[in-house]
């Protein structure tokens, strides 16, 4: 992969910086956030006296204090990336203070789950968009986009890196790679859902290589995620679904929580033990462990209050998550 052409730091801790970079980089890892993050770190430095590369107490904690209008998560981004170049600085015989490990408390966004009625009135939306010129191919990309967000419960992230390569149509199944937390993952999809990928690929596809995204624009680049979350937006209204602000949502991110607690639904009906497939889900979606899938039965039993009852029938005690391989239609 090419890597995008950075400038060299020019402040007190300039030769540490460039070395740290290059070691990143020459590890694999892109390090372009990190990067953007350390250049304004490197400003930040020159209004303070520093001799033999010494990252000190005062210069952390200075750095650490939260900023006018700043979200917590920029600033534990801030953080965090000068935690990890003074461990570097220590590493290279030099001191840094390390900060130490805050836990911030982030607002939390309270999770919109759609209704199947909902998701069919999104659908609609989508397969009826029409052709146009300024950008010739979203009328089929979107609607395939979409379904397997749905169908799946990607991320969207892992929508807009895919490429061509990553897709075995003949399979039906989709390998996440540098997904969320490094992970990597085959994502098999359900035959409805095989059909439609078949399809799209037949005839989005038909002179491109692996490395091609799947998902274009018209000049063959991938789509960005708030160029995607914007569209998102309007087919809600064409759809007649009430958008309640960037708080509120409904969110490009819920089609993922929607799809889980579906699922999760579809086998409390079907009698399925949770407590077998839950870890499945957990997998299936690329969750680092069943914990973290644990929050979506509270979603479940909010959107279908009979499920707690049913769940409990089959294992005993509730246990949330499992995992599953659906579109449905």
């Amino acid at each position: 992969m090419t890597k995008r052409k950075i400038k060299d730091y020019s402040g007190p801790f300039a030769e540490m910086l460039d070395l740290y970079i290059k070691q990143k980089q020459a590890l694999g890892y892109d390090y372009i956030g990190g990067y953007y993050i350390l250049r304004v770190f490197d400003e930040f430095s020159k209004n303070y006296i520093i001799t033999n590369y010494e990252l000190t107490e005062e210069i952390v904690n200075d750095w650490a204090k939260k900023r006018f209008n700043e979200s917590e998560t920029y600033r534990s981004a801030r953080i965090s990336a000068v935690q990890h170049f003074a461990t570097f600085l220590n590493s290279q015989g030099h001191y840094g203070f390390i900060a130490p490990k805050q836990i911030y408390h982030y607002p939390q966004h309270n999770a919109y789950v759609f209704t199947k009625d909902e998701i069919k009135k999104i659908f609609k939306v989508l397969d009826n968009m029409e052709y146009s010129p300024c950008s010739p191919y979203k009328h089929r990309v979107f609607p395939m986009l979409y379904k397997m967000l749905y169908g799946c419960g990607f991320r969207i992230s892992e929508m807009t890196s895919l490429k061509l390569r990553q897709v075995d149509i003949s399979k039906g199944i989709v390998h996440i790679e540098k997904a969320k937390y490094g992970n990597e993952r085959p994502v098999p999809m359900s035959e409805s859902l095989s059909a439609l990928c078949r399809s799209y690929t037949k005839e989005m596809h038909k002179s491109h290589d692996g490395d091609f995204p799947f998902f274009f624009k018209k000049d063959g680049t991938a789509y960005s995620v708030s160029n995607i979350e914007k569209h998102f937006r309007e087919t809600l209204w064409l759809a007649g679904i009430p958008y309640y602000g960037q708080k509120l949502g409904p969110r490009l991110h819920d089609l993922r929580h929607t799809f889980i607690c579906h699922r999760l639904n579809t086998w409390a009906r079907e009698g399925v033990d949770i407590n077998v497939m839950l870890p499945i889900l957990s997998k299936y979606v690329g969750h680092s462990s069943v914990t973290s899938t644990e929050y979506y039965l509270k979603l479940t039993s909010e959107a279908y209050p009979d499920v707690l009852d049913k769940m409990e029938a089959l294992t005993g005690y509730v246990f949330p998550e499992v995992g599953g391989v659906i579109c449905e239609e």
